[in-house]
């Protein structure tokens, strides 16, 4: 009888693993997302590598994308401490925290939002990845959604011109670009620039083409100062929890794994770059002023700037900083020839 129990015993206890095992690997991830549901970035970019996630892991694993549950600069804590299992989000919404992210940011380095991704992942992997800037997550992937040109309400033909006008800008190497070219900075995230350009807060701001149409902006700010290699860029993240990532089993991470890093970054930067190209034709035939910053203009102005890449190098701290500026600016050509692409 007690050999009898026993047999029964150890037969539910291996049941009751099998089942604790599958259950282990059936996994709901809460996605904080804080853009419109209309955005390019939710409808072409996240919900369709969602999808692509929940069939590489035959159903295991599935991404439910929820209205915001903090204002955008809160949720890479936000997920950081588990409110929300994922999320995407832009480094330079909280100022100084992601230093060395801010290398992308540096003016002049390709207008290409997939040439300037792609060698940004490359460069952040081989040089940045290891100094835990992400801690308490891990990132699936960090790219730049093209780069960013100066719009204007005021119809000027000369950045000369734009003395004490009032900007927004989203972090604080942009701001100090802008003090460097006598604009007043005015801090902001995306999802306020609308109400602040339509209310003349702000008298302009640096954006991105396809941002620019997907926020109904360009009749506020019909004038556009175009720099080679752009003002600036934003760099845009995708993070998950780690405590959600390990409950997610081995194969499943390895397969998520193949969807992201330099997968992803390509993917959803080559989205931005077709999505920019075909802003920038939309809004030349709506009538955008566009002013071409070139010749005497132009190396004065890379003489204006370049205090901005010294300053960044001083500030990175912990990391061979200029030989992994070196190391970016070199994987631009490279990665430009290698997608057969002009950078600009």
């Amino acid at each position: 009888m007690i050999k009898q129990v026993s047999k029964w015993v150890g037969v539910a206890a291996v049941a009751l693993a099998a089942s604790t095992s599958v259950q282990a690997q059936n996994v709901t991830l809460r996605f904080s997302n804080w853009l419109p549901p209309t955005h390019p970035m939710v409808t072409e970019m996240l919900n369709p590598w969602a999808k692509d996630v929940e069939q590489a892991t035959e159903g295991r694993v599935k991404i439910q994308v929820l209205p915001p549950l903090g204002n955008p600069a809160s949720h890479y804590d936000l997920v950081r401490n588990g409110v929300a299992d994922m999320t995407i989000g832009v480094h330079s919404y909280t100022p100084e925290r992601f230093k060395l992210t801010e290398m992308v940011e540096l003016p002049m380095t390709a207008e290409n939002a997939q040439v300037n991704s792609l060698a940004y992942w490359r460069t952040y992997q081989k040089y940045f990845m290891g100094k835990n800037e992400h801690a308490g997550t891990k990132l699936l992937g960090a790219w730049v959604p093209g780069s960013y040109q100066l719009w204007t309400a005021a119809k000027v033909d000369s950045l000369d011109k734009l003395d004490g006008t009032k900007i927004r800008i989203p972090g604080v190497l942009v701001e100090r670009i802008a003090k460097l070219l006598g604009l007043v900075s005015i801090s902001s995230t995306l999802t306020e620039a609308y109400d602040q350009i339509s209310r003349g807060i702000i008298d302009g701001m640096f954006q991105n083409y396809t941002t620019v149409i997907d926020f109904n902006l360009a009749r506020f700010m019909p004038n556009l100062f175009v720099l080679p290699g752009g003002f600036s860029a934003s760099s845009q993240f995708m993070v998950v929890n780690e405590r959600s990532w390990q409950r997610i089993s081995e194969a499943d991470r390895a397969a998520i794994d193949a969807l992201s890093g330099e997968a992803l970054v390509k993917r959803f930067s080559g989205i931005w770059q077709k999505n920019n190209m075909a802003a920038f034709d939309r809004l030349s035939a709506e009538g955008i002023k566009v002013h071409r910053i070139e010749g005497e203009q132009l190396e004065a102005m890379k003489t204006k700037l370049a205090v901005i890449e010294q300053q960044w190098l001083s500030e990175a701290k912990g990391v061979e900083a200029q030989e992994a500026l070196n190391f970016y600016r070199a994987e631009l050509d490279r990665v430009a020839a290698e997608l057969g692409v002009p950078k600009d």
